[in-house]
């Protein structure tokens, strides 16, 4: 080989190792990515009946029947923009128990059940500024359910009744300053490029706005509201295909690369990948409700009736912040600081009545880091305390400390060779006053699994 001849290698090595580099994006800074704008709506219901029955021909002839119903309806709703964020959950159902077993005519049992609930989760943010916000969410449940049973044989008839109602409510309200940005479809994006660039799909090398516009582009897609989801997926890898045939981004649109875009939009969202930090002050009052009252007779005459009442009220003082941040493409970081004092307050009847009034004060940190090189293998760590005070009234005080480490790590070595493994330690120290009395517990587990496919 001539001097000429290895000059012009040279300069093609340095052309494809500069391109491959670059190809590897690892210039793209994800935390500079603002997620776009977007909307997704859906309402759906779903009724479900069942029949189950069984007879029995022996000595002593015997038969069942259960009949069992269930339904309801959904509604969620997300908005995204730079001036809001809000999040709506809205669900109603109901479900129906019913059940009566024979043996012979001589004894015969029956038992129905009836419930209904009610489930909504509103969250509001509205920034003030691209920083400052105010923040309203709520939150309530509420559920009525009866319950009957009776009971047959030669002498005796025995009869239950049960009514039950539980509410929830809780309101939350906000003041405080930062953003987190959900940056997961940016990284997608990278993904996506990355791949195809490796398997000789992609024309050229995108600069920073056009990767985090395919970005905009696949959050608007994966947002767009489709029933079918068989029909969606083809729409969206569609979209996408159109998105970078008119971007100039590729021109051989083979098999190959509609497996890259398919593999990738399957399994490269599976890790959440946030940037931002934050802080809050905040009060948070809540008021629940438990009803019940139980009923038993025995051949019409009340053996037994009793109602028990628990109302609840409280409020809770809140102050946070969290920070969480990208090193590179591979790395994510961040933790988070957060305490609260609340005054809880109970108005009992019945069994309840043994519930005590109480404040608590309440701390937790918590750190976490992630190292996710690639779409098949996540490594994990995490740690955090949580610290809580309780004042209790016309009972013990006691103080509760419980830290914790936790570990995972899935790592794909080769297609034949894969590594699991998970681990976690837990202390509890929970101390009561007056008398002293202290319990200590230490919770640990690990477990290892190395999987080999010889063939």
């Amino acid at each position: 080989m001539n001097k000429k001849h290895l000059i012009y290698l040279l300069l093609g090595m340095l052309v494809l190792i500069g391109f491959n580099s670059k190809a590897q994006f690892d210039n793209i800074n994800l935390n500079k990515y603002k997620l776009t704008d977007f909307r997704y709506k859906s309402l759906s219901t779903n009724l479900n009946f069942n029949n189950e029955g069984r007879y029995i021909n022996s000595s002593t002839n015997s038969n069942q029947n259960n009949l069992s119903s269930n339904g309801g309806i959904s509604y969620s709703s997300t908005s995204q923009s730079r001036k809001y964020y809000g999040n709506q959950n809205i669900s109603f159902g109901f479900n129906n128990n019913y059940g009566k077993s024979e043996v012979s005519s001589i004894n015969t049992y029956s038992s129905s059940s009836n419930s209904l609930y009610l489930s909504a989760s509103i969250n509001n943010k509205f920034y003030i500024s691209d920083k400052n916000f105010f923040a309203i969410n709520f939150s309530t449940y509420m559920s009525p359910s009866q319950s009957h049973s009776r009971q047959d044989n030669f002498t005796d008839v025995s009869k239950t009744l049960n009514n039950y109602f539980f509410a929830n409510n809780m309101l939350s309200i906000q003041i405080g300053r930062g953003r987190y940005e959900n940056v997961t479809d940016a990284r997608l994006a990278i993904y996506i490029l990355d791949d195809l660039v490796k398997q000789g799909r992609l024309s050229r090398s995108p600069n920073e706005d056009e990767v985090f516009e395919l970005a905009d582009f696949i959050t608007k897609t994966l947002n767009k509201r489709v029933i079918d989801t068989r029909t969606k997926r083809i729409q969206e890898y569609v979209a996408v295909d159109s998105f970078l045939v008119s971007k100039g981004l590729t021109t051989k649109t083979d098999g190959l690369y509609f497996g890259i875009i398919n593999d990738n939009w399957n399994y490269a969202r599976s890790q959440s990948w946030q940037t931002g930090k934050s802080w809050f002050f905040g009060v948070s009052p809540i008021l629940s409700y438990n009803n019940n009252f139980y009923k038993y007779t025995l051949n019409d005459l009340v053996i037994s009736k009793q109602r028990h009442e628990l109302t609840r009220y409280g409020i809770g003082f809140n102050a946070g912040f969290g920070s969480s941040w990208i090193k590179g493409l591979k790395w994510q970081e961040g933790y988070s600081l957060n305490g609260s004092f609340n005054i809880f307050k109970y108005d009992t009847v019945g069994s309840y009545s043994a519930i005590n009034n109480y404040q608590s004060i309440s701390g937790q940190a918590s750190y976490f880091l992630s190292y996710i090189p690639n779409t098949r293998t996540v490594i994990n760590f995490g740690s955090g305390i949580v610290l809580t005070k309780y004042f209790n009234v016309d009972t013990n005080d006691r103080i509760e400390i419980t830290p914790n480490i936790a570990g995972s790590c899935n790592y794909y070595f080769s297609e034949k060779l894969r590594l699991q493994i998970n681990a976690n330690v837990n202390y509890n120290f929970n101390r009561m006053y007056a008398p002293i009395s202290t319990i200590k517990t230490v919770d640990f587990g690990f477990r290892a699994a190395l999987q080999y496919y010889i063939f």
